[in-house]
């Protein structure tokens, strides 16, 4: 059964915008037959950091969105192309020694330029995804405009649409934004760029008129035609992207040599959580493709590219009790044969409440699988919205528990407005009685249209318009919170000697943001190494020993913490050698850093 709920209703335009479109396009291409739809670096190339890049460690998810919309304009006869910039500068990293930030740049640049002098677009359209990606949509832009300053140009993407003011004048290279899902609107702009008529069906488009911005903010969402497409991709390299960077975050739990993509089977979430932007972006409810398609999705990317291994990108994968079990159901009455993770997050309170659900997705191949916990504390959890509490979070880890085959995670943040120690300490209490598997834990990063941003503006905590650009806060998508440890090891100059353990201060203290720093570090200890000391259940041991080796081999630096607990974990194995071997790697590691040397300390490791 299709779900479709709580569309927004299209709001009335001022009929003064078109004449300020008409003459934005005035000395622009008065015709788009070609289309280049370009996915940017997920980070500025002075900020990429090599060596993790050839561990595989930074993302690698295929382009779906162009994809969808490539599809849409092949299907109303616009010539279009993608061009992912991502993968090539990682697969240039890939295939290429000694090679500096500008060689990327000089990399991306280079076939950016092939691509626009082939392919000779009218409209170069920039999907911009993360704030990370915010500096690299700007440059390619810059790029597109020295080539051609006719061509048009239109940024589009969850940043845009949070941010589009910030990024229309951030650059007089970008001619338009394309806000939100693109499906309809996207192609009815191009409609009237060609024919100048039919305004009253341009919709979701903002622009600059005299530095001021204009929007035609009439909503037009994807109707059940457009949502049930399946991503053309052209001639993207798409059985390669597991070689190059991740899917998802399982790969340690995966069958080895699988190959990745992505699948989208939902838009929208039910819940309105205060932190996140997915409401913002995809509108009330959510909209689901027919199970049909979906199953189709899959056939064509097992079949096309031989992947064998997909991640969700669905923000709800468990909406429509009915619907799910019938897509789980379905994947297993046509034998896909393929594993699939959920990455991007499950609610909670949907898997206690139906643990029928949950069987399934074992049973059709489920190995990984995230929930959104966020806190401990129901006070904290009833002022961000969450759809679930601590009660759920308590039947949650005995249910998951069950199935062994999944490897377990939650997702948790420390540092909502006013949040007291003693409330961080419940979140440290209830996931270590939860006993998922594993947990990320990051640090709150207010992102631009979202519920807790303007409070925290308006707290006098953040500062309206200011970017995170540095994206330290966001896990998903780069340097994830343990890489980040190491960066705040190389640039911090002090000695280390005021590191101590803040959970024990006093318990209604508010942390400031330089105290958060270290808390991070206490929390993700206590909910994450700090059980291991008593874990006998084998299960969960060999999930230990995967991951940690990831983690101490491949995701981080030099990290004696890690190799600390897979020592451990070894030795409750009766891998006795290996023990020892990782043992002596602790020690080394801790020689030379004052910076561990002091965190050891402050938890009371004997190493």
């Amino acid at each position: 059964m299709t779900v479709i709920q709580e569309l927004e209703i299209p709001t009335i335009v001022n009929t003064n915008e078109e004449i300020f479109l008409k003459e934005k396009l005035h000395n622009l291409k008065p015709e788009i037959n070609n289309v280049l739809l370009v996915q940017p670096i997920q980070i500025q190339e002075k900020k990429l950091d090599i060596r993790i890049a050839k561990n595989k460690r930074y993302y690698m998810y295929p382009p779906y969105g162009l994809g969808i919309l490539n599809a849409i304009f092949k299907k109303n006869k616009i010539k279009s192309k993608i061009l992912d910039l991502n993968f090539e500068v990682f697969d240039f990293i890939r295939k290429n020694e000694n090679i500096s930030a500008d060689d990327l740049t000089s990399q991306w640049k280079k076939k950016l330029q092939n691509e626009l002098s082939l392919f000779k677009p009218d409209l170069v359209g920039v999907s911009c995804t993360f704030t990370m990606n915010h500096e690299n949509m700007l440059e390619i832009f810059r790029e597109v405009k020295s080539k051609d300053d006719k061509i048009v140009t239109v940024a589009g993407g969850v940043h845009v649409s949070n941010a589009t003011e910030m990024v229309l004048k951030a650059s007089n290279d970008i001619d338009f934004a394309n806000t939100y899902e693109g499906e309809k609107s996207f192609i009815e702009f191009i409609n009237y760029i060609n024919t100048k008529e039919n305004f009253e069906k341009v919709s979701q488009i903002s622009f600059l008129k005299d530095q001021d911005l204009r929007e035609i903010k009439k909503k037009d969402p994807p109707d059940q035609d457009s949502l049930n497409v399946i991503p053309d991709y052209g001639d993207l390299k798409i059985s390669e992207l597991t070689n190059i960077g991740e899917i998802g975050t399982f790969r340690y739990w995966r069958p080895k040599d699988s190959k990745g993509s992505a699948v989208l089977s939902n838009k929208g979430c039910r819940a309105r959580c205060s932190f996140c932007s997915v409401r913002n972006f995809n509108g009330k409810g959510v909209r689901a493709k027919s199970v049909e398609t979906v199953i189709d999705e899959i056939k064509q990317l097992k079949n096309d590219h031989g992947i064998n291994h997909i991640t969700w990108l669905d923000d709800d994968l468990f909406y429509g009790v009915d619907r799910t079990l019938h897509l789980f159901n379905s994947m297993v009455k046509n034998n896909l044969n393929v594993t699939w993770d959920a990455s991007n997050g499950l609610i909670a309170s949907a898997a206690v409440a139906h643990p029928e659900i949950v069987s399934a997705a074992a049973e059709s191949g489920c190995i990984g699988a995230y929930f959104g916990i966020e806190s401990g504390n129901d006070q904290i959890l009833k002022k961000i919205y969450k759809p679930s509490g601590v009660k759920h979070y308590k039947r949650l880890g005995p249910l998951m528990n069950k199935y062994p085959q999944i490897f377990t995670r939650g997702f948790l943040i420390i540092g909502f407005p006013d949040e007291s120690l003693s409330q961080i300490l419940d979140t440290i209490n209830v996931s270590v009685e939860m006993g998922l598997d594993w947990y990320t834990v990051q640090l709150l990063t207010p992102l631009p249209s979202t519920e807790i941003y303007d409070q925290m503006v308006d707290a006098g905590k953040a500062k309206k318009g200011d970017l995170n650009l540095e994206g330290e806060g966001f896990t998903m998508f780069s340097v994830r919170e343990s890489e980040r440890q190491r960066l705040q090891e190389e640039k911090n100059k002090r000695n280390n000697d005021d590191f101590v353990n803040l959970l024990n201060a006093n318990k209604e203290h508010v942390p400031t943001q330089k105290e958060l720093n270290d808390l991070w570090f206490l929390t993700d200890y206590e909910i994450n190494y700090k059980p291991i000391l008593k874990q006998e259940n084998k299960d969960k041991l060999i999930k230990l020993e995967a991951f940690l080796t990831d983690v101490s081999d491949r995701m981080t630096r030099d990290n004696p913490l890690s190799n600390y607990f897979l020592s451990i974990v070894k030795d409750k194995l009766n891998k006795k050698d290996d023990a020892k071997i990782r043992m002596k790697t602790v020690k080394k590691y801790l020689e030379t850093s004052k910076y561990w040397q002091q965190r050891f300390k402050a938890i009371k490791l004997d190493y």
